[in-house]
């Protein structure tokens, strides 16, 4: 397995709380604020419950335009019915119909804001496709899993804004053109392009605000990144190599206690990279799975279900252990779990 790079760019720009303020760079979202181009490039669980909250705001309030990038059965739904939203349990529903759904960059304009929101063995692929639509006024999103997205996006988008960001959402597609929400707290943490640190995307949060969106910016991201993966890594690994729903899992005293060391062993690693996590990181970060529902899954384990090996298993199991390696960190427990969830693939 391939060690990225040593040091990842969100840390090496100084994202630590040292970052020179200096003038911060509020440039407008496009040169027509009234009339924005919103791409959400995927639309499945994660991407959909934003794209349709966000799809519905431009055309209540007229602007814009929204893009919906989709693949199958879920785009042709969606190309004939709009995409529906059945938020916190069903208690809501939302029906969006973005002026545009289909399953190419091909023939798009050039997008003020893209949101990305890939599986991590799509990203490389999804950013190239980004790369050709974004200009150097761009600000792209990835909503993706993962510590490391930055860096795996970057080298293929060579202008824009790319700002480091996570969410916790319980979401799935519930059938094609119909996205199921439950549980996690929604909201977007987001921080600093390390490539423009002066950019502040006050614009950017202003609109998804508007929207219903919640997002928090954060000087200091890689905090939340890391706290969020510490989360998800750990879960999703565990979940998806037992087959146990979360709720499931954390009432396990066998593997709540290896989701547990799991968890220490990516808190040791974030620590090694200098990223600040609270002491209490795994205590915190395992008492995040009463947010959910007791029979949520986690979108590794679905994906695991029903793709097998076309999963994130390396966005998982493959990075903390490329980066044990390098740091010469012990994650025997990640080891162990993730040897034992690729037999079964």
């Amino acid at each position: 397995m391939k060690i990225r790079a040593n040091i990842p760019a969100v840390i090496r720009a100084g994202f630590r709380g040292g970052i020179n303020m200096g003038k911060i760079d509020t440039r407008k979202l496009s040169t027509d604020t009234q009339q924005l181009n919103i791409c959400f490039y995927g639309v499945g669980g994660v991407g959909g419950y934003y794209g349709t909250l966000m799809a519905r705001y431009i055309h209540e309030t007229g602007t814009g335009k929204t893009t919906f990038i989709a693949r199958g059965k879920h785009r042709d739904a969606i190309q004939a019915n709009g995409l529906r939203l059945k938020k916190d349990g069903g208690k809501e529903e939302i029906l969006a119909r973005p002026a545009a759904c289909t399953d190419t960059v091909d023939g798009l304009p050039v997008f003020d804001i893209v949101v990305v929101s890939v599986k991590g063995y799509d990203l490389d692929a999804a950013s190239r496709a980004v790369g050709r639509v974004t200009d150097e006024n761009s600000i792209i999103l990835p909503l993706l899993n993962g510590a490391d997205i930055y860096d795996r996006m970057r080298p293929h988008i060579k202008k824009g804004y790319l700002l480091p960001s996570c969410v916790y959402l319980g979401t799935h597609i519930e059938s094609p053109g119909v996205i199921f929400q439950k549980g996690g707290s929604r909201q977007i943490s987001v921080g600093r392009d390390p490539r423009h640190p002066d950019f502040y995307p006050d614009k950017l949060i202003d609109l998804f605000t508007e929207a219903g969106i919640l997002i928090r910016f954060f000087e200091d991201v890689n905090v939340e990144i890391w706290t969020k993966y510490i989360f998800i890594a750990a879960f999703a690994l565990v979940t998806a190599t037992y087959d146990k729903t979360i709720g499931e899992v954390a009432e396990n005293e066998v593997l709540s206690r290896r989701v547990q060391y799991i968890m220490k062993e990516i808190a040791g690693i974030a620590q090694a990279l200098s990223i600040p996590v609270p002491e209490d990181i795994v205590e915190t970060s395992f008492s995040k799975a009463g947010q959910f529902a007791f029979e949520t899954k986690t979108s590794f384990q679905r994906d695991v279900e029903t793709r097998g090996r076309q999963s994130e298993w390396d966005l998982f199991g493959g990075t903390v252990i490329r980066y044990g390696k390098q740091l010469n960190i012990s994650v025997v427990h990640t080891q162990e779990t993730f040897d034992r969830l690729m037999k079964k693939l």
